[in-house]
């Protein structure tokens, strides 16, 4: 351990051992990533996670009153971990965990923590492809109601397309099926991504798209948390989009200008 990630660790973990994530408002890839990294940096530090129920999320469209318990339900921690009900004297990780989590990302991906959190978010979903093909998740991130940046939203269709035709000439034997997740008109997505090897999730429940990049066997990420938090949990093949957060070594690391 250097001597940087020693001093982070003396400031985290000098309280209790009890730890919980900082608690966030946004989306749910970017507070799925938080838990995710918290769990494997506490664990990874002998300490012992306690899960607090997330309590507010963007991206409720619907306004659904189910809306936070289906998040709970995908992300499937909460069954597994002490929670705040029970009473337990938790401190909260500051919101650096992220950084610190990146700064040794191959290690955390290749850890016991890891490797749970992938059977835990499985155990309570089927795969929702057919496993005749090789399915090719691509997320496709577009601006939606709850944006307040433009970045990872503005990547050119033809940066996908490109990919799209790498994967086929390179996997020419197989049966391919390319799988669109994204937001917008699904007329204009049909338009510009062609071929009988497609198949569009446009404007689909969040849950089941989410769910959708994870399983696939071939996994074309954007630049967003929704994206990256899929790649932690994914066994596929990751085409990464490089953005802010840092890749795993064994992801496939793409410029999209």
């Amino acid at each position: 351990m250097n001597v940087y990630k020693y001093k982070i660790y003396t400031i985290i973990f000098s309280m209790s051992k009890y730890y919980t994530f900082v608690e966030r408002t946004d989306g749910f890839g970017a507070q799925f990533q938080t838990i995710i990294c918290s769990i494997i940096i506490v664990e990874s530090d002998k300490q012992i996670y306690v899960h607090t129920p997330i309590k507010s999320m963007e991206h409720n469209y619907d306004n659904n009153p189910e809306f936070l318990n289906k998040v709970e339900e995908t992300m499937n921690v909460k069954n597994h971990y002490y929670t705040d009900e029970h009473n337990i004297k938790v401190n909260i990780l500051p919101f650096s965990i992220i950084n610190i989590f990146e700064n040794n990302i191959d290690v955390y991906v290749e850890s016991a923590s890891m490797f749970k959190l992938k059977q835990i978010f499985r155990e309570n979903k089927q795969n929702p492809y057919n496993t005749e093909y090789t399915n090719i998740a691509v997320h496709i991130r577009r601006p939606n109601i709850h944006d307040n940046r433009i970045n990872g939203a503005d990547t050119k269709d033809e940066y996908y397309i490109n990919i799209i035709n790498t994967i086929r000439k390179q996997h020419h034997n197989d049966k391919l099926l390319f799988h669109i997740y994204s937001q917008g008109d699904s007329v204009e997505f049909e338009k510009k991504y062609t071929g009988d090897d497609m198949v569009f999730h446009i404007n689909e429940c969040l849950f089941k798209s989410f769910t959708g990049l994870v399983f696939a066997d071939i996994f074309v990420t954007s630049a967003s948390s929704f994206s990256y938090s899929a790649a932690l949990l994914s066994n596929g093949i990751i085409y990464f989009q490089s953005f802010w957060h840092k890749p795993y070594k064994n992801w496939i690391v793409l410029h999209s200008k």
